[in-house]
């Protein structure tokens, strides 16, 4: 006797999900409950305070030293709009700034700070946070 193609198929699916969620269910993440719950603080380091999670992304610090560029202020239409600072050589999206003096088509000397804990929708270049700027 043959078994029709589709369902051996089927047969077949369903054992090699049930050997897989079978081989899942004995995995346990650190600091989780029998109920599937994970508790952050479950392990305090030796002072006695929670450690903090560990095993997500690292984000960098933004960087603590100001900067300063000279370029020309452009809006870019893309994704609702960014204002980038385009130099010879380097595109910076700018964030924050006097939007009197921080407009399109000026030429301006920046200072500010790459901030690299923070993304955009633009992704038209590192973000500046612009400390202050003025006519160059």
């Amino acid at each position: 006797m043959t078994t029709p193609k589709p369902l051996l198929y089927t047969l077949l699916a369903a054992t090699l999900l049930s050997g897989l969620l079978a081989g899942c269910a004995g995995t346990a993440r650190p600091g989780a409950t029998p109920g599937g719950e994970v508790s952050v603080n479950a392990s305090p380091s030796a002072s006695g305070r929670p450690k903090p999670p560990t095993g997500g992304p690292s984000i960098p610090p933004p960087a603590k030293d100001e900067i300063t560029v000279s370029g020309t202020v452009e809006r870019v239409e893309l994704e609702g709009g960014c204002t980038v600072l385009r130099t010879p050589g380097k595109t910076y999206q700018l964030m924050g700034g006097d939007k009197d003096v921080v407009k399109p088509g000026a030429r301006l000397m920046v200072t500010g700070r790459i901030r690299t804990d923070i993304a955009t929708i633009c992704q038209m270049g590192p973000v500046l946070e612009v400390i202050s700027a003025r006519p160059s």
